[in-house]
């Protein structure tokens, strides 16, 4: 069976750098590699090909060889030929001249037979704005396609994370020569909310909390989602202190870790005091 060009395959130039052949190699082998192509066998080989030609370019004495005689300094085993035209001239070369030409015109003639291969198409990246609320509980979007008109709905899992794509396999874009369609990955941004702020895994409040609260302390209706609940402020709470309820808030994506729910203390100051209020503080000023 014929074999491609070593460049072409890798998609380079043969004055390609080193460097240049190593990232083109890397691209290609994450685009066709088996775990992200399963059941694919057009990719599996290409895979193999990509592999193979990255064997021999991207070692140096290889690719000398390779530049020189083309497959034809390979022999079944995958050694290369040892030392240029050796002990016996041109006779050494394994043929003479009608080897060293003939190895020459074959390589053309399996340039000439190369038949293009089905390639898979690439991927499409939507992005849709959600809601704190639709992150936490999951939620099904519609999701715009280029060139589409239809919606395509998408299951949202609850616990997704800013940044954080999901995968819909075969609805990107068509491949060539009949290879399959890429995905559709949709990737989340997550609307400020009024309330609460994420971290990861944690929520974070800030709650106002009255002067005589903190210095007397007593206790404080706060916002949880499923509703409000009493924490207990001790005497003395300074502005910035914070209060950790465990488990309170965000459930991984994957696995059943769930975060914490911080609140923080916010002495607000008071703008407008009343003729009784700036009397009482007056007094307590001197006595301080």
């Amino acid at each position: 069976m014929s074999k491609r060009d070593c460049y072409e395959v890798l998609g380079v130039s043969k004055s390609a750098s080193d460097k240049e052949i190593k990232k083109a190699y890397k691209k290609l082998a994450m685009k066709y590699h088996p775990d992200r192509n399963p059941d694919n066998p057009v990719a599996e080989n290409n895979f193999r090909e990509v592999k193979s030609a990255y064997e021999i370019v991207g070692d140096e004495e290889k690719r000398q060889q390779y530049d020189d005689f083309g497959h034809g300094a390979f022999d079944e085993n995958g050694q290369g030929r040892q030392g240029g035209f050796g002990h016996g001239g041109f006779g050494h070369q394994g043929g003479g001249f009608d080897d060293m030409f003939g190895g020459m015109f074959g390589q053309r003639q399996q340039q000439q037979q190369y038949q293009p291969q089905p390639e898979i198409g690439s991927d499409i990246i939507a992005t849709i704005e959600i809601t704190l609320e639709e992150a936490v509980e999951g939620c099904v979007q519609e999701v715009k396609l280029p060139n589409n008109p239809v919606l395509l709905k998408v299951t949202i899992p609850a616990g997704i994370d800013k940044g954080q794509r999901v995968r819909v396999p075969g609805k990107g874009n068509p491949g060539s020569l009949g290879g399959g369609y890429g995905d559709l990955l949709v990737e989340v941004s997550l609307a400020e909310h009024e309330v609460f702020r994420r971290e990861g895994r944690d929520l974070y409040c800030l709650i106002d909390t009255p002067y005589t609260t903190a210095a007397l302390g007593g206790s404080l209706k706060v916002p949880t989602f499923a509703g409000y609940i009493n924490i207990k402020i001790p005497e003395g709470t300074q502005a910035g202190r914070k209060f950790r309820i465990k488990g309170k808030g965000i459930k991984s994506m994957k696995g059943d870790l769930i975060g914490d729910l911080i609140y923080e203390v916010v002495i607000p100051t008071p703008t407008a005091l009343s003729y009784e209020q700036r009397a009482l503080l007056e007094q307590l000023a001197e006595l301080a």
